[in-house]
């Protein structure tokens, strides 16, 4: 009967202004994105959340997908 919800460690959610503050952008297009499935992020009623996690994740991919190929 004492078993938990979550598990005992779980990563906070980020709100948009704190996702844009380390993507360096405005919020809106942090939503915006979102909404589009061009960021990952989770929507909860009529507001977005997104975990520090998976924007580094997203950022490396993107970083990864526009690197050159070598020589």
């Amino acid at each position: 009967m004492d078993k938990l919800i979550f598990p005992t460690l779980w990563e906070p959610l980020l709100i948009p202004e704190e996702a844009a503050a380390n993507l360096r952008i405005h919020s809106k297009t942090v939503n915006r994105r979102a909404a589009k499935g061009l960021l990952p992020g989770l929507k909860i009623g009529k507001h977005w959340r997104y975990r520090a996690s998976d924007l580094q994740r997203y950022i490396d991919d993107e970083i990864e997908s526009n690197r050159q190929p070598d020589e």
